[in-house]
């Protein structure tokens, strides 16, 4: 009994270093490389189950084309901003965010050449937000023609989460209902209590006070080429792939895989961004081989949230993103937006904390993690064989049992077999309930029989023994080692998606954990935990054999 509790807890000695005290950035190493492959996963399926994805949200950017359409350098005029606001305004869009930090006069120029347009957006019933800068950084509010369409203009964390609400800043600015908080934020709740009613319900503001987990889409806005030509992005580059097809499933299939094994190498191919995203000199032109006398492509914008900000590399106003790579700062507000809009209260978003302790930060997900960790220990170290529980070691001599076992194996295969179809369905069914479409059916058959097979080699194939070992004393082979973690990945993600939506790559460091210290093996010298026990053993041994030592020793020197 001693040396089964001394196994658990070397079992979450391991995982306390693991997962909290994360030695040489291991932990947070796995979690930013399964954020890559989780992107690869999930970005081709983002929007599938609703019509209107395309139609919440629009980029209108400054780039070294605008700058050498408009014949100036960066930043531009007060002047030119203003009448690249007015030709969105034009297009009736339901809100604008100015993606640029306006904090003083230039010469020849006023800041009051911005009151007229903001008078315009106010008739017009549109919200029009300035950008103030990072919350928390003690930055100046903007001056005072601005100053009451200000709105802060946090980025990504350096945990790679986008904060909706501050709360130092709201304690800052306490009188000012949306200061406090990111444009993405700001534009949706303004909307959500105005024109977008029917499409946001009654939203509280308690229920997103936690940083979101952006979703990253993979599919361009079909209106997107009518503005730019995407033969060259790789969402188009359907010539090499398999069966010629640029399904949902076979971008997410070729992308998990070439992040797995190649993400090192990189792509000569961009991918072009979900959002739909036009230069500012655009505004006034034509679609691309359209008729003369078409509308402008500023008519895209109509009905959109418009977020007009800046796409130049020297302004290093950008973010690395696992697998997509760089994606200016405008976009990953216009990005977060249409989470808000597509999730709701239900956006993807960090677990809460329990307890700051000095520098160690706990929260549901580390404590859940922690309950599964304690309860697959327990499991294992009831299933350990007699010799590893420091029991006698008996060798098992070969009876009819043996081939009764075995055939009892084989006629529950086929029962088995069938749960595992059943369960895989049910795994299947849990995150796509929501977001069904009829063009995602065949993608969720074909998903739903190779995680039928992940769970038929993890369950229903028979165990590997010994021939000098009893029954009731089998254990995995690597193969179905490997199908149990790539089963328990998929649970995960599926309850996940159904449940809290947390990071779902805080999971992945636990399975790569039980791999390495759980799995099991016939050698215990190759294990990595019973070095750990054997120190533990000795350590609650040293008290009994120091009394022992020095009993000894009294004995001796009294004789």
């Amino acid at each position: 009994m001693r040396l089964r509790l001394v196994y658990v807890v070397a079992m979450m000695i391991f995982f306390v270093i693991y997962k909290v005290l994360d030695p040489l950035g291991l932990e947070s190493a796995t979690k930013q490389t399964s954020a890559g492959l989780f992107n690869a996963l999930t970005a081709p399926f983002y929007g599938a189950g609703d019509p209107d994805s395309h139609r919440h949200v629009a980029v209108v950017e400054i780039n070294d084309q605008t700058l050498r359409r408009f014949g100036t350098a960066f930043p531009l005029s007060y002047t030119r901003h203003v009448s690249i606001l007015n030709q969105i305004l034009d297009a009736h869009p339901a809100a604008i965010f100015v993606d640029f930090r306006m904090m003083r006069e230039l010469p020849g120029e006023s800041l009051d050449s911005f009151t007229p347009v903001i008078a315009r957006a106010r008739v017009m019933n549109v919200p029009l937000l300035f950008a103030r800068g990072e919350a928390g950084d003690r930055q100046a509010a903007l001056p005072p023609q601005l100053r009451p369409s200000q709105v802060y203009s946090n980025g990504l964390e350096s945990t790679g989460t986008y904060p909706l609400v501050d709360e130092d800043a709201a304690s800052e600015d306490g009188d000012a209902p949306f200061k406090a908080v990111n444009p993405a934020w700001a534009l949706y709740a303004q909307l959500c209590h105005q024109g977008w009613r029917a499409k946001c319900n009654a939203i509280d503001t308690h229920d997103f006070t936690r940083p979101m987990v952006i979703r990253w889409g993979l599919a361009p806005d079909p209106a997107q080429d009518q503005v730019s030509d995407l033969r060259e992005s790789w969402q188009r580059d359907c010539g090499g792939w398999l069966f010629h097809s640029c399904t949902r499933l076979g971008a997410a299939s070729r992308l998990a895989l070439n992040y797995l094994f190649f993400h090192s190498k990189g792509s000569v191919r961009h991918f072009a961004f979900y959002p739909l995203v036009m230069g500012a000199e655009q505004l006034g032109h034509s679609a691309r081989d359209a008729a003369p006398g078409s509308p402008p492509l500023s008519a895209l914008m109509t009905g959109r949230a418009v977020f007009y900000g800046s796409d130049i590399r020297d302004q290093h106003d950008d973010t690395i993103v696992p697998l997509l790579g760089r994606i200016p700062g405008v976009v990953t507000h216009a990005m977060a937006f249409d989470n808000l809009v597509t999730y709701g209260p239900r956006y993807f978003h960090e677990p809460p904390e329990i307890a700051q302790l000095g520098w160690l930060r706990l929260d549901k997900a580390e404590l859940l993690e922690a309950l599964i960790w304690l309860v697959c220990s327990v499991a294992l170290v009831m299933r350990l064989k007699p010799a590893r529980r420091g029991e006698a070691d008996e060798t098992y001599r070969q009876s009819p049992e043996t081939h009764h076992h075995a055939l009892r194996w084989t006629q529950g295969r086929r029962r088995r077999s069938v749960a595992c179809a059943l369960a895989a369905a049910v795994t299947v069914a849990l995150p796509a309930a929501s977001e069904l479409s009829p063009d995602m059916l065949m993608d969720l058959v074909i998903i739903w029989i190779f995680i039928t097979l992940l769970f038929i080699g993890a369950w229903a194939m028979p165990p590997r023994r010994p021939a000098s070992e009893a029954p009731g004393e089998e254990e995995r082979g690597l193969t179905s080692q490997l199908c149990f973690l790539a089963s328990l990945a998929a649970i995960g993600f599926a309850l996940n998606e159904a449940g809290p939506r947390w990071p779902n790559a805080d999971w992945i460091g636990l399975l790569l954990l039980w791999l390495a210290a759980g799995v099991e093996e016939e050698q215990e010298r190759n294990r990595f935990v019973q070095p750990l026990c054997r120190f533990l053993n000795r350590l609650i041994d040293l008290p009994r054999d120091t009394s022992r030592a020095v009993r000894t020793r009294l004995a001796q020197f009294r004789g």
